[in-house]
């Protein structure tokens, strides 16, 4: 299937980053063009299911002020709140609403679109559960043979918020650049140290893999498909900091252009948790729209209005790189997810023991699959080390 239409003369690249006489909306993009500024026209939505309003940016803003210092049960309470808010629906779509003759098509089209008004999109029910299974195994193998190899070499790695305690390092495989949070890169070789993993063996599912490589492509539509640029794990342990607030990547460009141009790299999230368990385990918060405008006056203005993006097993997020976002403190060494509502009803989150020291171990890491893609002439300069974890 085609996801991009038929070739047409290539505009120059002042048209493809700025935009030209506007091209026919009814159909997607060209396949020569470069940085297609056109938003396919939406249709109007089916009888049989709601439609995420694409059509215009959003402009109701979360009102919830974040406190500068907060319990753990707080700043809980307040991430379930944001979590609720509307702004959330406008860019959350469901896989199964699209299960029709026409609809993978269909489904490109709205997250394009999405992606473009709003800077990111979540996809529920995007994996099935024995993709979620056979992802969550790999994570689990990868993370205990990575910490084993930390443990050895007597590496701290998990030092919690109270202990006041930052370790930072980099590896070949992988870094820890921010407490408790740790980036490992999915291929990784290990050719010092033979492996008996499962990882060995096992590769990620290929429904997954076609899944994002056309929805990347989907987004980043051009003369040529996107690269997949990078793809690893994020390992959050408990009692991790908040990341500082921050995009990912310098702007390409100065004076404001950067915040007009089309995506040029995306993040991809791949939920491996229930989302009442992400609440506790730490989602990430994103300024929803900020792809589009200046990092600095979002950052100074504008982090009161970030909503967290909760996904559950099996959703899909996705982001644009420009978008200002942090990942949040694992509060499970504190608090614990329950198996029926209790005190905190609402997240479905209860106290652990009242003597219980948010230093005393125990909690449950977060584990998430990204992937990153973008166009073919961008790179990505990731911040690792030249030497192995694996060498003596």
């Amino acid at each position: 299937m085609n996801l991009f239409g038929n070739s047409t003369a290539a505009p120059s690249l002042t048209e493809s980053i700025f935009g030209s006489s506007p091209s026919n909306t009814d159909n997607p993009p060209s396949n020569n063009d470069l940085f297609s500024k056109s938003i396919p026209q939406q249709q109007p939505p089916s009888e049989s299911r709601k439609r995420p309003r694409t059509g215009k940016k959003h402009t109701e803003k979360p009102s919830v002020k974040k406190a500068t210092s907060e319990t753990p049960r707080q700043t809980l309470q307040r991430r379930h709140t944001q979590s609720q808010h509307s702004i959330l629906e406008q860019f959350t779509i469901s896989a199964q609403d699209y299960q029709h003759s026409g609809g993978e098509d269909e489904l490109y089209t709205d997250v394009r679109s999405l992606m473009r008004h709003h800077g990111l999109v979540i996809l529920r029910n995007a994996l099935s559960e024995q993709d979620v299974t056979t992802i969550t195994t790999i994570a689990d193998d990868t993370q205990r043979h990575i910490c084993d190899a930390l443990d050895a070499k007597k590496i701290p790695y998990n030092s919690s918020v109270a202990n006041e305690e930052t370790e930072t390092f980099v590896y070949k495989e992988l870094a820890v650049r921010c407490q408790g949070r740790m980036d490992v890169r999915y291929d990784y070789d290990d050719n010092v140290t033979t492996r008996t993993t499962k990882q060995q063996q096992q590769q990620l599912p290929s429904s997954l893999i076609e899944l994002v490589d056309n929805l990347a492509a989907s987004i980043l539509h051009g003369a040529e498909p996107p690269s997949l640029v990078y793809s690893g794990w994020i390992f959050s342990h408990p009692g991790s900091a908040n990341q500082p607030w921050h995009t990912d990547g310098s702007p390409l460009f100065g004076n404001g252009i950067n915040e007009s141009l089309p995506s040029y790299a995306i993040n991809i999230f791949v939920g491996l948790h229930n989302a009442d368990e992400l609440l506790v385990l730490g989602p990430t918060e994103f300024v929803v729209g900020s792809h589009q405008m200046d990092p600095e006056v979002v950052m100074d203005t504008m982090i009161d209005t970030a909503v967290p993006a909760v996904i559950g097993k099996g959703d899909v997020l996705l982001y644009d790189y420009r978008v200002c976002h942090r990942g949040t403190a694992n509060l499970s060494s504190t608090l614990s997810v329950a198996p029926s509502s209790a005190s905190l009803s609402a997240s479905g989150v209860v106290d652990k023991e009242d003597d219980h020291d948010e230093t005393s171990g125990g909690g449950v890491v977060r584990k998430v699959l990204y992937q990153m893609y973008a166009r073919p002439w961008f790179k990505e300069h990731l911040n690792f080390g030249e030497k192995s974890l694996f060498e003596e």
